[in-house]
Parts: structure tokens; C-alpha cells; sequence
């Protein structure tokens, strides 16, 4: 046998078998309008990458991200061509990502661990925030009191408890809530342990009600009743207080 034919011989025995699920290294071949051409090392085939499966900015010039010859890893999505053997593959780099941070988020879930988050946008009912994939913050869990205007979160960054995780479903739901309850009833065990009836404090006033005015003393507010805010009658407690005080 000639020695072509040994390493012939010898880079078929390195090929590997590709199927949807796999996890491969690619190789940059070309960059066409809006896919990547790729090449799977050590397995004889090839296949593409579409722009929303490389990136989630779908102006991108895929020209200014990758060039031939990069290498990286990608998911195996499936066949383009059927099940033709050697058939050309769709292959996706963002859900491969995804996956990487559903496997995290999962871990983060189970310990209990807080999670950092950027608000991209609103939506109907809440937020939706990149923590490494896509998760939804409700309205009704971004604070402790109620949140009328959403905009003003948009390119913030929170700190969140997950709340519900289903990678098959894409499901991610967060919570900031939970934080803020969390870190409240810390602040409470602290200022209430250092506190005895009878007791002169200087407090803020953090807001006016018609019923009296909140006082945050030490990250922890307290209600001041109207009927306690002044010997005199007092109407409303703007008339007396202001937010700052």
C-alpha cells in the first residue's frame, strides 16, 4: 500500500460522525449575505451558520465578526439536505450559548444565588433581561411597591432571583422582588435589634400618604401617623412634611 493511501487510511480513522445535538469545532470557510460557510475539523463536512444563529443583532455584517479561518465551537442544529449521508448541516453558535447559560442559571437556581441581569426592553406585563439568555421580569416582581412606568429600567442592570427555569420551554422567569424583600428584612433584624422602646432616632422622610408619612431610619421605614406628626391638627402630612425631611 502506498503511503498516500496510509494517510488517507489514517484521516478517515479520525473522522468523527456528526448528528443534531453534537457540540463541534468549526473552521471559517467563507462569508456569504447573512450565513457563514463552516467546515467541521475531522469530520468531512460542511454546513452554515445563519446571522441570528451567530448573533442576536440581526443588522450585523457578519463580515466584521468572524473571517476565514476563525475557529470555534457551534450546536449541530440538523440536516439541511435531508438524511443524505455527507448532507450539508445548519449549525448555531447563539444557541450553543443558550445552552451554556441555561447549564449555569440551573446551578445558580438550585444554590439559591442571586444573578445579574441587563434590562433590553419592555414588554406587555414586564421586562425582558439578558442574564446570558433571554428571562422575563413581571411587573409585579421588579419591586416590593407597585411599578407603574417600565421605560425608566431599560439598559439598567439588576441584581435577580430566578424564580422559574425551563430550558426546554426557553422559560425564564426573575425576580428583583425577592432582593429587595430579602434585603428589607435584613435591614428590619438590624435596626429592630438596636432599637428599644421609648428611643429618640433621626429618620427621612421616603414618602407621604394621607394617612401619615413613612421615616426611613436605617434602611428600614417606619410609619409616623398623621395624628402624630404635630400637637396642632394636621389636615394631610404635606402640609407639615416633605420627601427628603
Amino acid at each position: 500500500m502506498s503511503e498516500n493511501s496510509n494517510q488517507f487510511l489514517d484521516a478517515l480513522k479520525q473522522m468523527q460522525g456528526v448528528e443534531a445535538g453534537d457540540i463541534v469545532d468549526v473552521e471559517v470557510l467563507d462569508i456569504e449575505d447573512g450565513q457563514i460557510d463552516v467546515g467541521v475539523e475531522n469530520a468531512g463536512v460542511e454546513g452554515v451558520i445563519t446571522r441570528r444563529e451567530y448573533t442576536s443583532d440581526r443588522n450585523a455584517d457578519l463580515r466584521d465578526l468572524v473571517k476565514p479561518g476563525d475557529k470555534f465551537k457551534a450546536l449541530v442544529l440538523r440536516r439541511a439536505g435531508g438524511d443524505k449521508e455527507n448532507g450539508e448541516f445548519f449549525f448555531s453558535v447563539t444557541r450553543l450559548k443558550e445552552r451554556e447559560a441555561y447549564d449555569k442559571l440551573q446551578k445558580d437556581f438550585e444554590d439559591g444565588n442571586a444573578v445579574e441581569g441587563t434590562v433590553t426592553s419592555s414588554v406587555r406585563g414586564g421586562l425582558i433581561v439578558d442574564v446570558g439568555t433571554r428571562g422575563f421580569l413581571p411587573a409585579s416582581l421588579i419591586s416590593n411597591r407597585y411599578v407603574s412606568d417600565l421605560k425608566p429600567y431599560i439598559g439598567k442592570t439588576m441584581k435577580l432571583k430566578i424564580t422559574e427555569i425551563d430550558p426546554n420551554k426557553n422559560r425564564l422567569i426573575l425576580s428583583h422582588k425577592d432582593l429587595v424583600e430579602e434585603e428589607r428584612e435584613e435591614a428590619f433584624d438590624k435596626v429592630a435589634s438596636q432599637l428599644v422602646v421609648g428611643d429618640v432616632v433621626e429618620g427621612k422622610v421616603s414618602r407621604l400618604t394621607n394617612f401619615g408619612a413613612f421615616i426611613d431610619v436605617g434602611g428600614v421605614d417606619g410609619l409616623v401617623h398623621i395624628s402624630e406628626i404635630s400637637y396642632k391638627h394636621v389636615d394631610k402630612p404635606s402640609d407639615v412634611l416633605k420627601v427628603g425631611q
